[in-house]
């Protein structure tokens, strides 16, 4: 509870439910502020000055000084970035370039720091080509490694940043797009994750579109997909879907839709070995 101590009376604390006798409750304080008008008060031997009720904390903030320097870090490094100060590599893509510094490359990424350190041509030409991205998704990569992104940037752009954070190995941004990615599943792009998944080997993610398909029984709001997706899935994906399967299916249950998908992977996995010309499979018949 936030609340002001200011009298005796302020102790008191109503509850929902009359009590008999005598009880001690322990009170932690996380945070307790004090708010005299110009006075110096010492407490712990720790000194804290107020002026004017200004609230001030009666302990020390572990770290206030680290975060100041981190944050005054963070504004040097957006202005080098935006302003281009002292820029020493040109980042060219199909719509544009965008200015930056090997440092701050190298220390984010091996793969940049081997360009700038062997004899390679991004080190000859002081340029790197990103033709894979936008120039929006490369400004937000450089930004998430200025430490200047935003969230709506991030979120916009993390199926980009993964595949950078995949091709440039840089792992920290490559587990932060998969908790993203975690946080919003849903019908509409399970399928499209858990290839996300597959392609870029990230395991928390593909747990988790297992979990949403098949724990959940979302298997049927992607029926319509199910055909398409498994025509393109890598057949050691299947795999793992049908071991998946089998870990949530019951024997004794009634047919459901993923015993059809079961049915339909077993024919997938065997059909190369035995020749078997293998059919939709039709949902609606069942």
């Amino acid at each position: 509870h936030d609340r002001p101590l200011r009298t005796c009376d302020d102790f008191y604390w109503p509850v929902d439910s009359s009590f008999h006798g005598r009880f001690i409750i322990d009170v932690e304080f996380l945070d307790l502020r004090i708010c005299p008008i110009n006075i110096t008060c010492f407490l712990n031997s720790l000194v804290v000055k107020t002026q004017g009720g200004e609230t001030v904390s009666i302990w020390p903030m572990d770290g206030a000084i680290q975060s100041m320097s981190t944050q005054t870090t963070l504004r040097c490094l957006a202005r080098m970035l935006d302003e281009g100060l002292h820029a020493d590599v040109t980042i060219k893509t199909a719509e544009g370039t965008l200015r930056a510094h090997k440092a701050v490359l190298s220390a984010s990424s091996p793969v940049f720091e081997s360009m700038f350190h062997h004899n390679l041509k991004e080190k000859e030409s002081s340029t790197i080509h990103i033709d894979d991205m936008s120039l929006e998704s490369c400004r937000a990569l450089l930004n998430y490694l200025y430490g200047t992104i935003n969230q709506e940037d991030f979120w916009k752009h993390r199926l980009p940043l993964l595949g950078a954070a995949n091709k440039y190995d840089i792992v920290d941004l490559k587990d932060a797009c998969e908790e993203s990615l975690l946080e919003d599943i849903n019908s509409q792009n399970v399928l499209e994750r858990l290839q996300e998944a597959w392609l870029y080997q990230l395991t928390k993610l593909k747990k988790g579109c297992m979990t949403y398909l098949f724990d959940f029984g979302k298997i049927y709001d992607v029926r319509d997909e199910i055909n398409n997706f498994f025509r393109q899935a890598d057949r050691e994906l299947m795999l793992d879907m049908f071991q998946e399967v089998l870990t949530v299916w019951k024997p004794m249950s009634p047919p459901t839709l993923a015993k059809l998908v079961l049915i339909w992977m077993l024919n997938m996995v065997i059909e190369p070995r035995l020749g078997y010309v293998v059919h939709e499979v039709d949902f609606e018949s069942y």
